[in-house]
Formats: C-alpha cells, sequence, structure tokens
C-alpha cells in the first residue's frame, strides 16, 4: 500500500496548517490542484473532512469512492461551486472561482432538450461563452477553436450532425470537446463514462489517455476495475481522502475505502471488473 498524503486527515478534524505534500511515489510537478484541511457539510450532514490533497501537473487522476462519499463534492469544491466550510483550496495557486478560465468542466448531468434542434458544434461552441464574444455571439475565431476540439475527440465530421441523433458515446465526446472549447489546462470529468457499454467506455478511457498528454486531467469514477490501466493516480473518497498510485493499490485499501470485500476479476480482452 502507498503511502497517504502527508496530513491525510484520517479521523483528524483539525484545519491543517500548510499545504500538504505529494505523496510519496506519485509524478511530482508543479502542482495544478491544492486542499489543506477542507471540510464540507450539507446542513448538518458532513461530507468531507480534514481533505489534505495535492495534484500534480500532468497526472490522470481518478476519484472513486462509495456511493454517498463525497465524490462529486470533491469535483465542485475543485471548480469553486461549492465552497468549503473549513480549510484552504487552491487551483493553479488561486482561489479556484478565479482559476475558472483555466479548467474544463464535464458535469455528470447535462440537461439538453433532445427536441432542440441543435448540432454537435452547437454544443461545443458553449464552450466559447464568456471567451469575449457576448452571449450567443461567436467570433470566427471561437468557430475555429470548436472545430479543432471536435477534431480533437474524433468527430470532425459531425459537426453538422444533431446532436439529438449522436449515439450515447459519440454525446460524450461532444460534451469533453465542449470542455475542450475554453481551452483549458486542466480537466475535470463527472462520471464521463456512465452508462456506455464497456467497448465505447474504453474507447473514451484511451480518448483521454491521449488527451493527458497535453493536460492535467481528473475524473470521478465508480467503476475502479475498468479504469485502472488507464489511469496514473487513484484519489479515494469516503468522507476523508487517501491518495495512491493506481500501480500500486491493494486489496486492502480497496476493502477499507468500500468497506466490504472487493476483487478486481480481469477479462481476457483487456479490463476488469470490481466484484463484492
Amino acid at each position: 500500500m502507498s503511502e497517504h498524503a502527508a496530513g491525510c486527515g484520517c479521523g483528524c478534524g483539525e484545519a491543517a496548517r500548510s499545504l500538504p505534500v505529494v505523496d510519496v511515489g506519485r509524478p511530482v510537478g508543479p502542482t495544478v490542484i491544492e486542499m489543506a484541511g477542507v471540510a464540507f457539510a450539507y446542513g448538518q450532514q458532513t461530507v468531507l473532512h480534514g481533505v489534505n490533497l495535492s495534484v500534480p501537473q500532468g497526472d490522470l487522476a481518478c476519484i472513486v469512492g462509495p456511493n454517498g462519499g463525497g465524490k462529486t463534492t470533491l469535483l465542485r469544491l475543485m471548480l469553486g461551486l461549492l465552497v468549503p466550510q473549513r480549510g484552504e483550496i487552491r487551483v493553479f495557486g488561486k482561489p479556484p472561482h478565479e482559476a475558472r478560465r483555466r479548467i474544463g468542466y464535464m458535469p455528470q448531468h447535462v440537461h439538453l432538450d433532445p427536441l432542440f434542434p441543435v448540432t454537435s458544434l452547437d454544443v461545443v461552441l458553449m464552450g466559447r461563452l464568456g471567451g469575449g464574444g457576448g452571449l450567443g455571439l461567436y467570433s470566427r475565431a471561437d468557430q475555429q477553436i470548436a472545430c479543432d476540439a471536435l477534431g480533437e475527440v474524433g468527430l470532425a465530421d459531425m459537426a453538422k450532425r444533431s446532436f439529438a441523433r449522436l449515439s450515447g458515446g459519440q454525446r460524450q465526446r461532444v460534451l469533453i470537446a465542449r470542455a475542450l472549447a475554453c481551452q483549458p489546462e486542466v480537466l475535470l470529468l463527472d462520471e464521463p463514462t456512465a452508462n456506455l457499454d464497456i467497448s465505447v467506455e474504453e474507447q473514451l478511457y484511451a480518448l483521454l489517455k491521449e488527451l493527458n498528454r497535453r493536460l492535467t486531467i481528473v475524473l470521478v469514477s465508480h467503476d475502479l476495475g475498468f479504469v485502472s490501466k488507464y489511469v496514473k493516480t487513484a484519489i479515494c473518497v469516503n468522507r476523508t481522502v487517501h491518495t495512491h498510485e493506481m500501480s500500486r493499490l491493494t486489496g486492502d485499501v480497496i476493502r477499507n475505502l468500500y468497506g466490504r470485500e472487493i476483487r478486481l476479476v480481469e477479462h481476457a480482452g483487456g479490463g476488469a471488473e470490481v466484484r463484492s
């Protein structure tokens, strides 16, 4: 089992006085996201406490853990959509809301009316809103950036295709392209492969691995077994947070995280699944 981050907050309610040290054995580089002594609650219900986390530049990290453990909450704190009751968060050395233009975000649930006549390119262009052209007004440069983003996810030929007519995997790629259209340095993705079949899921993770050549990526997934061969770092969340190199994630760590016996079952064609 890999070392926990220094001052990881195991059972500790005290706010940290300084930002945490990167885990032993994790990739070392300029830090993109830092959390120190972070706590968050919805009303009287504590969701996260004693969170210390450091995400280095170039990481491909997966937030994993049981349902209700605080995975999506952690991602929203990184974005500045939620504000912690205690502790400090820095993204590129600034409060999250000041670094938003450097972040591409794909939420878990996207509310787009399937009957609304919007093309793939229209959806991607939403990532350019606030870029200086006024609401709904896109410059020639915006159009080119959006087309390039579609090309990067392998859908250049789908620019004029109705979003409603795309397959589930194609829609997810378009939404990733929308996140890329803001020209971010880090991507935050909440369950990007939810409700996709295994072959499409594998293709999407292969795309993320390719994007990781130039972007830091943090994604939420419940599919620990499948994602394990693609990501570098596991951010294990169940009210507290511990980080591990994915290659050093052990059965004991997984069992402690989920509170029950878990096995990673390898498949002949590659990939794995989690079983109780």
